[in-house]
Order: C-alpha cells, then sequence, then structure tokens
C-alpha cells in the first residue's frame, strides 16, 4: 500500500528510490519491491550503531523509529525545496538485482557505479541481490555492505518479513552514519537561503534550471552557499547589530534543517528539542518563514510522541508574540526553553506524560499560528513561503483533522492512522468533531489562486489532495468540481510531457506509443498504469449520475413467475441504465465524460479511453452530434488498433447499446419445408394409402376460436434432428456511424446443438439489419434461444438477450422521492411486512410487479429425423409445359429420398392459377345461384392437375404398409394437366412423411413435410362456341312417306321415330382458332355430327334434341361443394320471375349438357381434346323450345271407318290426294291424314275431333278445357266468324274431372265442316283448381330438411305461386275441307 505524501507525517519519512539492476523481469522487480514494502519500517533498536559517527546513533532512542518512503520515481521539479524542507530529499538509492537471472558480476559493479554518477545527490547506495547465496552475492572487491545478498522466500517460513527486516536494518547503519556527515555539514554553514530569496535563486541557475544538487557531488551545494553565506556575512560586518541578527537568523536556520533530520532518523526527542530552540531563535529574529516550519516540526514530533506512547509533556510552544517591541526584546538564540524536554530513553518519571487526546486539541491553534507566520513571511521580500508548501501545510492538516473525524472521538487510533495509515472503525454513532464544514473550509484553503501559477505535478499534487479530503468526509459533490479542475490541468500537461518525450527520442508526436517504444512493441504491464487514476474518475462520474453509486448498489429484484433469472438481470440492467440516464444534468455529465476521455487519451489509459467513450455513446447517445459520434467511433477503432499493434489484444471495451439485438426467428429452408405437426384423428382413412388427410370442416366462413387454434399451431417452430436451421438475427444501430460485428452465433440452451456463426455483418448508420445464422440440432427434445452472443469490433463478446420491445416510461414511478446524489442509486422494490396480520393477503392479492422490457426467448422442439424429398427429375423441359383448351398431357415427376428415412405416407395436391380467381370470386356477393354452382364446379370438378394413376398401381393397400419412396432412392409418378383458359402455372404438391407403421395402427402426433414443384403452362385456344341457338323442329315439315335418300346425317333416324314432334334443333356455331385444321365430333344421345374445321374458319352443326321434361324446373340450383354455405345477403335484387326463369334455364341447360359432348382432334398429330361446351347458355326462348310442358295437348281427326273402330289408321286407307290436296280416291266420308298434324276432310260430312290430355306433373290437376277453331290465314276478327263455315257438336269450353298424375284422357267432338277452305283447331287447358294429393303420396309442399320454403316452390299442394296455369296445344291441328267432287 503506497505511504500518503500528504499525511501529516510525512516529513518524518526517508525517501528511497528503488532501481532495477541488471537483467531482471519487470515482475519480478514488483515482486521485490512489495516485498520491501512491507518493512519499511525499522525501529531503531535493531540498527547496528556506527561506532565512529554517534550523532544519530539507534541507542540514543531505541523506541524511535525510521519509516521509508519507498519510491520509484524522482522529484526533480522540487530540488530547490530541499533545504527548506529537507525530507524532500533522496538520500538512499537501492539497485534491485536478480540473482536467478545469471547477470555478470562485472556487468553490475559498472551499472552500479552509473547510478551514482545519476544520483549524485543521494547519500548512500546499496544494492539487493535477491535469491542470491549468501556467500555468492558480493562482487571481489566491494563492500559487503554495498552488496547484500536476500535470501530466497521459502514457504515453510511463516513469517515473510522477518528477512526483509533484518536486510533493511542492515541498510539504516550506513545510512545514519552519512547523515552524521550530512549534518556536520549543514552546522558548518552559517546560514541557509530561503526558497524564494534572491540568492537561492542564482545558485539555482540564470537559465532558469532548478539545479539545487549539481554534478559535482551531494554536498557541493551546500558549499556554495556556505561562500556566498560567507560574503554576505562580511558585507553585513560594517553594520554593526545587522551583522548579529542575521548571525542569529542562521544559526536558527541551520538548527531547523538539523532538527528535520534528528525526525527523519527517529531521533524524536532531540528533534523536538531541536525545533524549539530553532523557533525560539528565529522569533526572537523575526524570521517568520523558518519559525512556521520549526512549529510543524514540534507538532509532528508531539504526534509521533504520542503514538509511540513515550512519556513526555507538552513543551512551552514559542508562539510569536504579539507585539513587535516584546518580541524584539525575546530570550536570545542560544537562550534554552524552559519547559522540560523528555529525556532520550524516555524514563523520566516526574514529568506527567501528556496524552494523545491534548496533542491532537492542540494541533488547530498550532495550526493556526503557522498559517499566520507564513502570511507574515510574504510581507518580506524573498522570505515568503513557495505555494506547493503553503498547500502542503494546510493539507496536511486537514488530513489531521479528517482522521480526528473519521476515529469518532478516538485520539488513539487517529493518531495511528495519521502516522502509519492503519484503516478507522467508522461503525457507531459518528462525531461531528471536527465538523465536516471546517474540515471542507480547512481543505479549500489550499486551493491555489490563481491555479495557473502553479507547475502541473504541483497542482496535481494539491487539488488530488484536496479531493481526498473532501471525499473522506462524504462531500462529494465539491470533491467532483475539484476532480474536474484536477482534470483540465492534467490533460494539456500530460499532452506536453507526451511531446517533449518524443522530442528527445526524436520522433514525432503523433507516432504513437510503437515509435517511441523502439522497434520492439511496448511491453505494458497490468500494473504499468495507476489504478488510482481509473478509480478518481469512476468517483467523478459517480458524482455527477453517469455511474451508479457503490454504496447503496443492491442485486436486482428476484424474478416474477414465468421469467428466468437470466431474464430478471437482463431487465433490471436496462432499467438502471435508464434510471441513471434520466439523473443530473445531461450536458454536463457529457463535458465530464469527454474530460475522461482526453485524460485517458492523454496518459495513454487504452482501457480508461474506451471505457469513458462507450459510457458517452452509452448515456447520451441522441444528444450528440453526427460529428461526435462518428468521431468517438474513430476514437474506438484507433484505441484498439493502436493496443492490438503494442500485443495487447485483451483491450476492449463494452459494447453500449442495451438493444442491439432485436429478433430472432427461424426462417423456412429454401430447399425443404419445415415440419407441420398432425394428430393421429386426422387420418380418418385408413384405407388407400395416398387417401387425403381429412380435417373437420366448418360451415362458417370466419370462426375466432378455429382462427385462434390455426394460428396456435403454425407458431409452434419445429427443427429436425440432423438438419441445418436457417435463424434471422435482426440487429439495430441507432447511432450516425456503421458498426462492425466480428461474430454473432446464439446463445442456445437445452439440447446438443451446433452453432455457424455470423462473420463480417456490417450495420449501416441509422439502420436494421437482418442476416442469417445457421445451427444443427444433434439429439431430439426442447431447446431454448434467449439471446445471442455478439463480438463488436474493438468490444468483447458479450450475450445480448432479445429485445423485441422498448422502455415504457409509464411503468416507472415519476414521483420524486430521493434528491442529491440518493437519486442515482439502485431503487429496490418495498418488501411487504411479514409482521403484519395481513401480510400474506396482500401478497396474494397484490400481483408482482413486471417490468419492462421483457426479453423475449424461442423455445424450439426437435422431432426425430424427417425424411428428405427433392424433384430430382420431370418429363417436362425447363418445368414448362404449352397445351391446347381442352386437351390433357401426362407428364412425370421423379422424387429423391435424401435421407435415409422411408417415405410411407404421400399426398398429393395442386394449386393452378385459376384457382385463386375461382376463390375470389366465390366469395362475391352479386353471384346468382347459377353462376356459384359454375364456380364450385370448375373449382371441384374440372381440376387443372389431377395424380395420374398407372394402370397396374392398386387403387387400394389394404392395412399393409406402403413405402412411396424408398431411403436414399427414387420413385416417378405422373400427373395430368387439362387445358384450361387462364390457366398460366401452376404448382404440384406432395405432402410425406414416415410414420413407421400403417395409418390405421398411428396412434400419436406424426409430421409431414411438403415440397413443391412449380409448372409453367401455356394454354392455346383450340375449338371455340361461337353461337348457340334452338329451333323448334314441326312434325308438319315431314311428309307421311318421306324418301329414304332425301334424309341425310342425324336426320336419318329422326325420320325413323314414330314421335319427331318431341324434338327440336339445335344449332352450334363452332370455330378453329387453333392455326391447324381440326377435325371436331358431337354426340347427343344417339345422334352424331362430324365435321373438319379450317384454321380460323367457322363452322355450323345440328343435331337433334329429343326435348326435355323436368318435373320441377324451379327447384333451387344446389351446391357442388355439399356444405351449407353462410347465409350472404345479394347486393342485387331479383324478381320471382327473373328467379323462375334462371332456374328453369339452369336445370334444363344441366339437362343438355349430361348428353351433349364434344370432342377435336389435330389432323397429322395425336393431340386431340374435349370441346368446352359449358359456355352454352339458354334464353327463355330456348327454354321453351326445348322444354315439354307439364299437360301435353294434342289434337287429331279420326280416320279410321266406324266398322274398323278406328283400328286402321289414315295410312292404310286407299284414298289418296294429289299434289293440290284434292280427294282422288276413297271412301267419300273418310278423312285422309296428310301429315302428322295436317287432315283432309269432305265437306258436309259428320268427323270425329280427338283431343288427348296427358298429365305429366305428380299432382292432380282440375282442367277446363277449351276448343278453339279458327280460320286459317285470315287476321283474328274476320278468323272467328265460323257461323256457316263450321260447326262443332257440344260445347267448345267445358269442365272435366280431375286429371290424376300420369293419366292420359281423349276426348272426342264431332264436327262438320260446312265450307271448303282451311282451318285452324286448337286446343288448351286451364287449371281451375288445386288438387289433392297425388296417386303417387308424394309431398312437396314440405321440405325434408326442415328448412325455410322456396318462395317458387312453396305453394299449397307443391304448386308454385303466382295463380292457375294455363297449357296450350304445342302444335295446331290444320284440317282441309274440300268438296267430294274435287
Amino acid at each position: 500500500m503506497p505511504l500518503d505524501s500528504l499525511s501529516f507525517t510525512a516529513p518524518t519519512r526517508l525517501r528511497a528510490l528503488l532501481c532495477p539492476l541488471g537483467r531482471i523481469k519487470r515482475s519480478r522487480f514488483s515482486n521485490f519491491t512489495s516485498r520491501l514494502s512491507t518493512s519499511n519500517v525499522v525501529r531503531l533498536g535493531d540498527v547496528t550503531p556506527d561506532p565512529q559517527r554517534t550523532m544519530f546513533s539507534p541507542q540514543g532512542f531505541p523506541d524511535g523509529q525510521i519509516v521509508y518512503d519507498l519510491t520509484n520515481s524522482l522529484d526533480r521539479e522540487h530540488e530547490y525545496l530541499e533545504t527548506f524542507e529537507v525530507y524532500r530529499r533522496t538520500f538512499v538509492i537501492i539497485a534491485l538485482a536478480d540473482h536467478t537471472e545469471g547477470n555478470d558480476p562485472d556487468a553490475l559493479v559498472s551499472q552500479f557505479e552509473e547510478l551514482k554518477f545519476l544520483y549524485p545527490g543521494a547519500l548512500h547506495y546499496v544494492c539487493l541481490m535477491f535469491d542470491a547465496p549468501a556467500d555468492g552475492a558480493v562482487p571481489q572487491g566491494k563492500d559487503p555492505n554495498t552488496f547484500i545478498p536476500v535470501p530466497t522466500r521459502r514457504p515453510s517460513v511463516v513469517s515473510v518479513t522477518a528477512p526483509m527486516r533484518t536486510v533493511m536494518a542492515d541498510i539504516t547503519g550506513p545510512v545514519l552514519g552519512e547523515l552524521c556527515s550530512f549534518a556536520k555539514t549543514l552546522q558548518a554553514l552559517p546560514t541557509l537561503d530561503s526558497p524564494l530569496s534572491p540568492e537561492a535563486r542564482t545558485a539555482v541557475g540564470g537559465d532558469g534550471r532548478r539545479m539545487s544538487v549539481p554534478a559535482g557531488g551531494g554536498l557541493q551545494v551546500f558549499e556554495e552557499r556556505t561562500s556566498l553565506a560567507k560574503k554576505r556575512t562580511t558585507m553585513a560586518g560594517f553594520g554593526g547589530g545587522s551583522s548579529d541578527r542575521s548571525r542569529n537568523k542562521g544559526k536558527g536556520r541551520v538548527v531547523i534543517a538539523v532538527a528535520q533530520l534528528h525526525l527523519l532518523a527517529g531521533r524524536i526527542p532531540d528533534a523536538l528539542k531541536e525545533f524549539i530552540e530553532g523557533a525560539d531563535v528565529c522569533r526572537a529574529n523575526n524570521d517568520h518563514l523558518w519559525h512556521g516550519k520549526a512549529l510543524e516540526g514540534i507538532g509532528v514530533c508531539l504526534v509521533i510522541l504520542a503514538h509511540l506512547k513515550v512519556p513526555f509533556q507538552i513543551p512551552q510552544i514559542p508562539y510569536p508574540a504579539v507585539d513587535s517591541t516584546k518580541s524584539s526584546k525575546s530570550s536570545p538564540a542560544n537562550s534554552k526553553p524552559s519547559t522540560p524536554i523528555p529525556a532520550a530513553n524516555g524514563n523520566d518519571g516526574q514529568l506527567h506524560s501528556a496524552t494523545s487526546q491534548q496533542v491532537l486539541d492542540i494541533l488547530p491553534e498550532l495550526h493556526t499560528t503557522i498559517i499566520n507566520l507564513y502570511q507574515r513571511a510574504s510581507n518580506f521580500p524573498g522570505e515568503s513561503i513557495p505555494q506547493i508548501c503553503y498547500c502542503e501545510a494546510i493539507l496536511r492538516h486537514a488530513k489531521a483533522m479528517t482522521s480526528m473525524h473519521l476515529s469518532n472521538g478516538n485520539a488513539d487510533a487517529a493518531i495511528a492512522h495519521m502516522v502509519l495509515g492503519k484503516p478507522l472503525n467508522s461503525s457507531g454513532p459518528r462525531k461531528n468533531i471536527p465538523s465536516r464544514v471546517d474540515i471542507s473550509a480547512t481543505a479549500m484553503r489550499a486551493y491555489p489562486n490563481p491555479l495557473e501559477s502553479m507547475t502541473v505535478l504541483g497542482a496535481t499534487k494539491v487539488l488530488s489532495g484536496i479531493a481526498s479530503v473532501l471525499g473522506a468526509v462524504g462531500l462529494n459533490r465539491r470533491k467532483a468540481l475539484i476532480t474536474r479542475e484536477l482534470i483540465k490541468i492534467l490533460i494539456p500537461g500530460l499532452i506536453q510531457a507526451r511531446v517533449v518525450g518524443a522530442a528527445e527520442v526524436g520522433v514525432h508526436p503523433a507516432a504513437g506509443l510503437s515509435a517511441l517504444s523502439g522497434s520492439s512493441p511496448l511491453d505494458l504491464g497490468e500494473g504499468d498504469i495507476e489504478s488510482g487514476i481509473m478509480e478518481l474518475l469512476d468517483d467523478l462520474c459517480r458524482a455527477y449520475g453517469i455511474l451508479p453509486g457503490l454504496a447503496h448498489a443492491v442485486p436486482p429484484s428476484a424474478p416474477a413467475p414465468g421469467e428466468t433469472p437470466r431474464t430478471a438481470d437482463a431487465t433490471a440492467a436496462v432499467i438502471a441504465e435508464q434510471e441513471i440516464r434520466s439523473f443530473g444534468w445531461p450536458a454536463l455529465k457529457i463535458h465530464v465524460l469527454r474530460n475522461c476521455t482526453s485524460l485517458c487519451e492523454a496518459l495513454p489509459d487504452f482501457m480508461g479511453v474506451l471505457k469513458f467513450t462507450t459510457q458517452l455513446l452509452r448515456m447520451a447517445d441522441m444528444d450528440l452530434t453526427k460529428e461526435e459520434q462518428i468521431r468517438l467511433s474513430t476514437t474506438i477503432s484507433r484505441t484498439v488498433g493502436a493496443a492490438r499493434k503494442l500485443g495487447l489484444h485483451d483491450v476492449e471495451a463494452d459494447y453500449w447499446d442495451q438493444f442491439l439485438l432485436r429478433d430472432v426467428e427461424l426462417l423456412e429452408n429454401s430447399i425443404w419445408r419445415a415440419p407441420v405437426p398432425h394428430g393421429a384423428e386426422e387420418l380418418r382413412d385408413a384405407g388407400p394409402p395416398t387417401a387425403p388427410i381429412v380435417v373437420d370442416k366448418n360451415p362458417f366462413i370466419y370462426n375466432p376460436a378455429a382462427a385462434a387454434a390455426a394460428v396456435t399451431r403454425t407458431a409452434e417452430p419445429l427443427l429436425v434432428a440432423g438438419e441445418q436451421a436457417e435463424f434471422r438475427v435482426t440487429l439495430q444501430n441507432p447511432f450516425e456511424f456503421e458498426l462492425e460485428v466480428e461474430k454473432v452465433t446464439l446463445d442456445v440452451t437445452g439440447m446438443d446443438i451446433v452453432v455457424e456463426p455470423a462473420r463480417g455483418v456490417v450495420l449501416a448508420p441509422f439502420r436494421t439489419f437482418q442476416f442469417s445464422v445457421h445451427a444443427t440440432p444433434n439429439s431430439t427434445g426442447e431447446i431454448r434461444i434467449s439471446g445471442a452472443r455478439i463480438k463488436v469490433f474493438g468490444c468483447r463478446e458479450r450475450a445480448f438477450p432479445i429485445f423485441a420491445e422498448g422502455l415504457d416510461a409509464r411503468e416507472r414511478d415519476t414521483k420524486t422521492k430521493r434528491y442529491g446524489l440518493q437519486a442515482a442509486e439502485l431503487r429496490t422494490e418495498r418488501p411487504i411486512s411479514v409482521l403484519s396480520p395481513q401480510a400474506g393477503s396482500r401478497a396474494s392479492l397484490r400481483p408482482p410487479p413486471v417490468l419492462h422490457p421483457i426479453p423475449r426467448a424461442l423455445n424450439l422442439t426437435v422431432v426425430t429425423p424427417q425424411p428428405l424429398l427433392v424433384v430430382r427429375n420431370t418429363s417436362l423441359s425447363q418445368g414448362a409445359l404449352m397445351i391446347l383448351e381442352g386437351e390433357r398431357r401426362v407428364f412425370q415427376i421423379t422424387f429423391a429420398n435424401l435421407s435415409s428415412v422411408e417415405v410411407d405416407l404421400l399426398v398429393f395436391s395442386f394449386e393452378d392459377s385459376t384457382t385463386a380467381r375461382i376463390q375470389q370470386a366465390l366469395v362475391e356477393k352479386g353471384n346468382s345461384p347459377a353462376e356459384m354452382y359454375e364456380l364450385e364446379l370448375m373449382l371441384a370438378k374440372k381440376r387443372a392437375f389431377v395424380w395420374h394413376r398407372s394402370v397396374d398401381e392398386p387403387e387400394h393397400a389394404g392395412p399393409r404398409r406402403t413405402v412411396f419412396v424408398p431411403a436414399n432412392g427414387t420413385a416417378t409418378f405422373e400427373v395430368s394437366v387439362l387445358g384450361k383458359p387462364g390457366l398460366t402455372n401452376g404448382t404440384v404438391q406432395a405432402d410425406y412423411s414416415h410414420l413407421g407403421r400403417p395409418r390405421s395402427e398411428v396412434d400419436r402426433r406424426f409430421f409431414t413435410r411438403q415440397v413443391i414443384f412449380p409448372v409453367t403452362v401455356t394454354v392455346n385456344a383450340s375449338i371455340e362456341l361461337a353461337r348457340v341457338d334452338f329451333v323448334p323442329f314441326s312434325p308438319s315439315d315431314i311428309a307421311s312417306s318421306p324418301p329414304p335418300e332425301a334424309a341425310f346425317g342425324p336426320f336419318k333416324q329422326l325420320y325413323a321415330d314414330k314421335n319427331p314432334g318431341d324434338y327440336c334443333l339445335l344449332l352450334l356455331d363452332l370455330r378453329n382458332v387453333w392455326p391447324q385444321p381440326l377435325a371436331i365430333k358431337l354426340t347427343l344421345a344417339e345422334y352424331t355430327a362430324e365435321d373438319t374445321i379450317q384454321a380460323g374458319h367457322t363452322t355450323r352443326l345440328i343435331l337433334p334434341v329429343r326435348r326435355i321434361f323436368h318435373s320441377n324446373p324451379t327447384a333451387p340450383i344446389p351446391s357442388v361443394s355439399a356444405s351449407q354455405r353462410q347465409f350472404v345477403v345479394s347486393s342485387t335484387k331479383v324478381s320471382l320471375e327473373q328467379e323462375r326463369q334462371g332456374r328453369e334455364a339452369f336445370w334444363y341447360r344441366e339437362a343438355l349438357l349430361d348428353g351433349l359432348t364434344g370432342t377435336w382432334s389435330e389432323l397429322g398429330s395425336s393431340r386431340s381434346g374435349d370441346i368446352e361446351l359449358r359456355g352454352l347458355r339458354l334464353s327463355p326462348r330456348m327454354v321453351e323450345t326445348l322444354r315439354i310442358e307439364d299437360v301435353a295437348i294434342s289434337c287429331s281427326v279420326l280416320v279410321s271407318n266406324s266398322s274398323d273402330s278406328g283400328e286402321n289408321s289414315g295410312d292404310n286407307s286407299e284414298e289418296t290426294s294429289d299434289d293440290n290436296g284434292g280427294v282422288t280416291s276413297g271412301d267419300s266420308d273418310a278423312a285422309i291424314q296428310l301429315s302428322p298434324h295436317k287432315f283432309l276432310v269432305p265437306t258436309d260430312t259428320f268427323q270425329t275431333l280427338t283431343t288427348t290430355i296427358t298429365n305429366r306433373t305428380a299432382r292432380r290437376l282440375r282442367p277446363l278445357f277449351r276448343l278453339l277453331p279458327s280460320l286459317r290465314g285470315q287476321p283474328s276478327p274476320q278468323a272467328l266468324e265460323l257461323g256457316r263455315r263450321f260447326c262443332v257438336n257440344g260445347l267448345l269450353q267445358q269442365a272435366l274431372p280431375p286429371l290424376e298424375p300420369g293419366e292420359t284422357r281423349v276426348i272426342e267432338k264431332g264436327f262438320v265442316a260446312l265450307a271448303r277452305g282451311e282451318y285452324e283447331i286448337s286446343a288448351s287447358v286451364e287449371e281451375v283448381g288445386a288438387g289433392g294429393k297425388g296417386g303417387a303420396g308424394v309431398v312437396e309442399e314440405m321440405d325434408l330438411q326442415g328448412r325455410v320454403r322456396d318462395m317458387l316452390n312453396g305453394g299449397e299442394g307443391g304448386a308454385p305461386q303466382g295463380g292457375r296455369r294455363c297449357w296450350v296445344c304445342r302444335e295446331v291441328l290444320v284440317v282441309v275441307a274440300r268438296e267430294l267432287d274435287e
């Protein structure tokens, strides 16, 4: 422990300089120095006396002790004060040598002689040969007292200080002898000059350099000053009385100097005696400066005597006289003090010994007298006290007051602390004696005014002493103020010292430390830079709230439930940093940190520069300008680079931003996707191994519970053992300079995992950056990623938690409950009193405080090894395919299994470009039910991609396990593509897994993966449906006996049909869009039409279509998906009639398309496909043409004779007609059938009109029958004038009995054509009332599924609403009447 240079007893220490000698390691030299420091106090009783020189013989006061001030540096700046304050002189040079290094003895002797030349002012030179044998340490021909061997320290020896005490005692004997010679030289001098006298300045030298110790020898300075004093004495002899006064003053000064030597030699009683004698002489001659120095010595002697427990009495201290006249009549210089002085042996039993408390009580008054004397001395030219001496005198007294204050009234402890620096026990109640205010006022008197009047070394010593006193009594703010002033003067002084040192070496000051150290790097050890500098700067920062205090620092609070201790510590660290940032004045803290950084740069202290630079960035990031941030970043880089050049690779800073790591995410692999978990219940069908995985469906479009469950499922990240996983790490840089991140690795706990660190990441200014880090788990289980270990250039590698959110200022307490430096301390949670009876209930009711930000952690599950499928090969060229509309093309895809795990579960699914459009159209509100049916049909029935099974592939694998892709093998599958309009691309998705057992035996969770193969499809148009129409086909257009050669195409079968009236004609216009001719073929039931269409041409095909009967054409349009859709309010309003027409068109169109097919094939190639006919749309007119009415009505004339009873038809009669319709032969009364609905009858003959009515509905009808005869080809008024032309037997309108479902009824009426001509007879049936239940017993008016009745099918009895309906004969009967003779 180094001695305090400003201690009250510092003038009692004998200064010795320790120097290395020969080849010695730095660590060994430090070890030897520490061993000597433990034995720096030598008791005079242990010293061998010198019989020749007995002035300072240890036998004169054996209880005394010599305290060595062992130092490694020489204070040349204050050498001019050595005559005034002798303790500043370096008396002993101790050279330390290491015998184990094998140094040459002659070389050691030579270097030892050089030390005498380098330090000529010393009195004694000695060399300690450590770890040397007792007989081999002294070179031949040298004094044994000069080269002293120090034995090796053995671990078995309990006391390691005993040998060193012996060595120090051996050194002390010759030193006391040299002090005797030195004292005699002083006594031979007539006087001693004051430090600032003109004579002392002359002795220093005309050039201003202080050369109090010239190179000629240690005592030359005193010889020079002796000659000057003799000259002054001779010249003063002519003045009479003034000569005696000068001689007395000089004698007093010499006595005081010799008294200081007695004090250094441990002869305290003799020193006290000499000090009192010198003080009397100086008081008598008004020598105030030396009088004050003598009083200082008296105070030190009293304290030492009190510490040594030597009986003594406090002498009558020669205080200065109040009146000058009285002082002139004082006792002469050679008068002795009246107060007894303790004997040298300390055994004067007649004296009452003074106590330690009495000594301490006299010190303040003594100090006041000393300061007054120094102030009075400044009134005399050349006799003023140097500023450094004045300040140190005040500080030594302030240190004494501090010891008294900290000892709590224990005088012995205070004196022990003042003499030897023993620690004080500060426990117990504090006694404010002397008060902190008095101590502070005393210390502040030592502040130099002006500060620039002192040198850097002197000002540093004074200001550090003031700061030490203020800090010891707890005045941290004042201490910080003084420390700032100290730093301000240190910075330019250190810079100037570096410049001067660089100039002496011969390099530029900007060359750095490497240039000053020579060719090899500077070997800096741990103890090269004083730790006190960093402690001083830390205390300064704590005083201004830059760093948290240490006295009241507490560990972070206990973690909340659910948090790990690391999480709580990270949150507490962020909150503590925020608390310390919010304390104090930001601008002042920034200025203090700048000063600390500048001081560390001037030292240079690499760690200090990094520490305070990073602290400045941490505390005032947003308060700094862009230029200053860049400068600080450059300072860090330059400092780290300089340290590495010097071989100091461990000089690194702590990164300044707690929020460097913002997120860590698991990325999906770009080659294969992550496994998806499934439950065993999802494997519903245990039959075909390729059956899709069935998942429960929900009838609602949006279900919040299902959405939350889906989010929960997808939020579970999974890793596969043995597979590399990719993590995306997000870092932020909120500063205006780039950050170079050397290494980033994940902080993983749990299972065994290998992480590949990311290197060379550069963060741009004021940006966030994302990059990937790869890791491979080696075993299954749970892992936790709590953050990342990041190494920033120039900073230590450390673990950063994941802070996805920032600080929440609302959670902090904004009330001011502490002030001053206590506000910068860490806040603690107030505990609940355990003595309160309601403590348990309050603890249970009050939730634990949750502090933000909470670090986020990534929990992952590592599953067993899974198969890995990739697309090895396909039959497609570059994954592209060109097909025509309606064409089906099959391509092959080969999967390769890259793992050693088999694939025994494979499910294909497909997506294409049309699917998204159809799904988007399905959710629109304006779609009609028919449009929804078409969209769902396209989505479900006409898929663009289908798995094309091979012929030999079994459809059902049974209960056994099927392996689709073997381990490390390949398998080929076929996929069929259908050309659809709008198809541009698609994907083949294969979900695969390894179950290890049949699907029916899976009873635990399993995982599937998906491999996707994109396919680009180009679909070109082939056959386009241009126009569709339906034309009624009238049976009257067909002759009764047409020639077979007149019929063509599909009409061949139509001529042979017995009921041609049940047909209509379908006209299709088809256009060939493909640039090649295409052959087309349409098939409808048994009718077929074929043709070849050239490129760009259009052709029309005609097909007979049997008219369609639909029992319920207004039934609701079903849904293809077979699922109940949620009701969606339509944005358009549709009338009942429009809804009826839409439904009828839908059902008849579906009935037509069920039997209508079309294909095409390219001539000269194997291309073929289907013609898309679902673009066919039916208008209401087409529906009427295509439909068969619910009630069929047909009229005809009875052709057979009365004798045949209608068994022979008109085709068997013998009568025929010519081309003009006349009767050529046959019975005169018989009617002749010209066509299915045209008859020839003679006039004035009775004929029978038969009307056939058929009820095709499923309900009973109450028909009202009407006949409507009229003239053909006449307008309406004239066509109905049939009074004299046509007669009908009976009423034209009559009610018929109820007509049962499926019943056919024939109504016969007689008629007579009275005049020749052409007549048209039509019939109609009108429903006059609701019928009862049908014969089949079908109840249609009730909804079997319990739904709301449809408006178009909700009438009573199943009859549609909207009133009674009427049916009219579809084909009008034409009757041609002719005369018999015609």
